[in-house]
């Protein structure tokens, strides 16, 4: 049983040796009291021990009490976005991020003494997911002038987004200027894209209202399309909402955006903001006759990533003018584009009408729509299987 003593000079004598029938202590000089026993208390670690030699490692202390998690605010922050590098071009494939920390814990305890941790804390900023490569790549390829494929999505389902993204297209974009896709599905829509780790979704919003960029940004785009930019005010302020304050007027609210980039944690929004936001693509549509004859002073100022020509309304309104011919403008836009080294691009109705615009200088390329794809290939079916009918005529 251990005893206390109460410390010289407290006033009170030493307790006998705690039988009630044991005679008292003899007054003795007084010596510092014994060491007091911490059983109770956190042990205190020895000093390391040296290894002697022909000796294995010194044994190694293991903690009894609960370990303290490390505050997230004092984990150190690394960029989970790299930019492309010079020229555009993206580092070597094995030197892109892994997600070596998919599915791990938030915060943890700090490992015991003498032991090492091999996984990394996940609130240490994480390396950006599969689903965060495909805008810099998209981009890159865009940079280099190197072709990319998409998919124009009309129909309003997460579940047609889903199939068609996973078909190996660079980019699908989610049209919600001639669709009735509201921005509830169209969240949806970028979700399922975004989710195929390969595809980047593309919005075209149905107007210049900010609001429709808000929820297309917020919801995770990759890139905008524009539609009927006609002026060097109208592009500017479209860049302005693309962009956080000081370059823009985005205002802040991409709860969901970070979900879209496979960022997450309680920096995910942060890192957003500061590493990805400036790189989403902006894509305006150039589709009237303004719009090409002011198409040489939007390009001086730069900030946007690619042209879209639009087709049919372009050959509408130049049929307006009686003026000019269509295979004029087009020649207008090429021209224009190629002097300021901006990529074109053009909706294409198939993949081979897209190879033909491909020999014609445009790089960023429609190469189907769902509505394509399902009907061709409904009716080629059915036709082979109705071909088994003459033997029955």
């Amino acid at each position: 049983m251990n005893m206390r003593m109460r410390s010289p000079g407290s006033g009170f004598a030493p307790r006998h040796g705690g039988h009630p029938m044991a005679p008292p202590m003899q007054q003795q000089t007084q010596h510092p009291p014994p060491p007091i026993s911490t059983s109770h208390q956190q042990p205190i670690l020895p000093p390391p021990q040296q290894q002697q030699p022909g000796m294995g490692p010194p044994p190694i202390a293991h903690h009894s009490s609960r370990q303290t998690p490390i505050s997230p605010s004092q984990q150190p922050h690394t960029p989970r976005y790299y930019p492309p590098g010079p020229g555009g071009q993206l580092p070597p494939n094995n030197q892109l991020p892994q997600p070596h920390n998919m599915g791990q814990r938030q915060g943890g305890p700090v490992p015991a003494h003498g032991m090492s941790s091999q996984r990394p804390s996940p609130t240490k900023s994480p390396q950006m997911s599969v689903s965060s490569r495909p805008l810099a790549r998209l981009k890159s390829k865009l940079q280099r002038q190197i072709p990319v494929f998409g998919v124009w999505l009309t129909i309003p389902s997460p579940v047609t987004a889903r199939i068609l993204a996973a078909q190996g297209f660079d980019w699908a974009c989610i049209d919600m200027e001639h669709t009735p896709t509201n921005p509830s599905l169209m969240a949806e829509m970028v979700a399922a894209v975004a989710g195929s780790g390969t595809c980047a979704p593309i919005v075209r919003v149905p107007s210049h209202a900010p609001e429709w960029f808000k929820w297309a940004l917020d919801a995770g785009a990759h890139g905008i399309i524009v539609p009927m930019v006609n002026t060097v005010e109208e592009l500017r302020n479209v860049e302005r909402l693309c962009r956080y304050p000081p370059a823009g007027k985005r205002s802040m609210g991409a709860f969901f955006a970070p979900n879209a980039f496979g960022l997450r944690g309680p920096r995910a929004m942060n890192d957003y903001v500061d590493n990805i936001s400036d790189d989403i693509l902006i894509i305006p549509q150039i589709e009237s006759v303004e719009g090409v004859r002011n198409l040489p002073s939007m390009l001086k100022g730069g900030g946007i990533d690619a042209v879209f020509v639009g087709p049919y309304d372009l050959n509408a309104s130049v049929r307006s003018t009686q003026d000019m011919q269509i295979q004029e403008v087009m020649a207008h836009l090429e021209r224009v584009t190629k002097e300021n080294d901006i990529p074109i691009g053009i909706y294409a109705s198939s993949g081979a009408a897209a190879s033909s615009r491909l020999r014609d200088g445009y790089t960023f390329l429609v190469a189907a729509s769902d509505i394509e794809c399902l009907s061709s290939s409904a009716s080629d079916n059915l036709d082979r299987a109705k071909s088994a009918l003459r033997q029955y005529r």
